[in-house]
């Protein structure tokens, strides 16, 4: 058929190429059956693929999973809880629904409505793929649940980490950041959070610390030393990774302050010391101790080359300040920790485009795909397309899971090889590259250069 005078239209069947006569008039596909080929070829090798997960916030060991639960109160843990209140569903009422000790289906009928509304949602759909996935049932409903929650706490008992992890998801590794150094290295390798050290709210805090430590913190010198202290400490423990959540609480960018400010700002902390004990004694010290913290962090991190990743772009729940966390504000981090790998989360979403515009104008700035499939699977999948059109395929990482609870990384690791091999297959279906190098991608983007991103063995 044709649509005018200058332009026809073919249907192709070999693998998206149309490689006619150069005579012949200009033409583009419109596609078929061959287009469901090339997505079978890749998917079938991206789905047999061992992969590294570059963020987790699960338990560093399976006994300190929550055995007080039950299926509805685990799923709405983390994040689809976030879709059901944008949807209406108030406080009070998702309160009652996590309630594991009132009566399954009395909740289930108060957080239904909502459901249906969200379910279509990336966090609905990682749902779903783990319900089929991991249990057999076509999706989580009115009529599974009952049975849903039975088989998930028969599956509690018999070591989900081995069972999801490993045998589900063929995970090699998993980036833990849950504060536990101690992680089980089976499944975890863990990350070193840097914000306690930074974002000091009280001198409650500063004294847990010092006792951790084992120093004694009467100066902003001795805190210094604590912080440089424990990242040697941690590095010396085999830690390569550490992680900056502070997006949640200010804005990312760090200015370069000097050390008289900061020492100020520290020695504030001090004034709540004679408040009893009872107290709260909340003082967070101020930016300038932040900003002048996170500098000195980063320049120890630099002699050793290692890499820091970054929460950028959406924060979880239900209200924050968006633009503290576009990743542009990182921008004087990268120009003066030119020996740190930096790893920019969530694909900035829905700052993507940012993103990729940094990671190709700095060698040391690498894009993390981390909960970004959930969050949008289109937007991942734009995202990856134009990626691959503007930066070196060798900085990018497919897939972190990003969950408190087990079972919903088999469904998000299943949609990240779902979206990953269908931009491929139309970037074969555009002529880019063949199936073979198409193959050889994702195992780059899954495994090898999470690998070597993150000075994994």
């Amino acid at each position: 058929m044709s649509l005018d005078n200058n332009v026809s239209v073919v249907l192709c069947e070999n693998y998206g190429y149309c490689r006619q006569p150069e005579s012949k008039k200009p033409e583009f596909c419109i596609w078929g059956d061959g287009m469901k080929e090339i997505y079978k070829h890749i998917f079938d090798y991206v789905s047999s693929l061992e992969i590294i997960d570059t963020h987790e916030h699960l338990p560093g060991r399976e006994e300190y999973i929550d055995q007080n639960t039950d299926i509805l109160k685990e799923y709405l843990i983390h994040y689809f809880s976030t879709d059901l209140k944008s949807s209406g569903l108030s406080n009070e009422d998702f309160k009652t629904v996590v309630d594991s000790s009132k009566p399954l289906m009395e909740r289930w009928k108060l957080v239904e409505p909502y459901w249906e509304n969200c379910r279509y949602t990336g966090y609905g759909r990682a749902i779903d793929y783990t319900v089929q996935g991991l249990y057999g049932i076509e999706r989580f409903d009115g009529t599974t649940i009952e049975e849903l929650n039975k088989l998930f706490l028969e599956a509690r008992k018999n070591h989900p980490y081995e069972k999801v992890l490993k045998e589900k998801c063929n995970i090699r590794i998993c980036i833990a950041d849950n504060g536990d150094l101690e992680s089980d290295r089976r499944y975890f390798t863990p990350a070193f959070r840097l914000d306690p050290y930074i974002y000091l709210h009280n001198i409650a805090q500063m004294n847990e610390m010092s006792e951790q430590a084992g120093m004694v913190v009467t100066c902003f010198d001795d805190w210094l030393e604590l912080a440089e202290s424990m990242i040697e400490r941690a590095i010396a423990r085999g830690v390569t990774v550490f992680k900056s959540g502070l997006a949640y609480d200010r804005p990312i960018y760090y200015e370069r302050v000097d050390y008289a400010q900061a020492e100020k700002a520290f020695n504030e902390i001090f004034n709540s010391s004679h408040k009893p004990d009872w107290s709260t004694k909340e003082l967070i010290a101020g930016r300038a101790f932040q900003d002048y913290m996170m500098h000195y962090m980063l320049s120890i991190i630099n002699k050793h080359g290692l890499t820091v990743q970054f929460h950028t772009g959406i924060q979880e729940g239900n209200g924050n300040v968006l633009a503290n966390s576009n990743p542009t504000l990182l921008n004087n981090l990268f120009l003066m920790y030119k020996n740190i790998k930096f790893d920019i989360f969530h694909i900035s979403y829905p700052y993507q485009y940012e993103a990729i515009a940094l990671c190709k104008m700095f060698p040391n700035v690498y894009v993390d795909m981390c909960w970004a499939h959930i969050i949008s699977p289109n937007s991942s999948m734009a995202f990856l397309s134009e990626f691959i059109d503007a930066v070196g395929i060798n900085k990018i990482s497919a897939f972190g899971g990003d969950y408190c609870m087990v079972d919903t990384v088999y469904g998000h690791q299943l949609m990240a090889r779902q979206n990953v091999s269908r931009v491929l297959a139309r970037k074969v279906d555009d002529g880019v590259f063949d199936v073979e190098q198409a193959c050889k991608i994702a195992k780059k983007v899954f495994f090898d250069n999470p690998v070597k991103i993150f000075d994994l063995k």
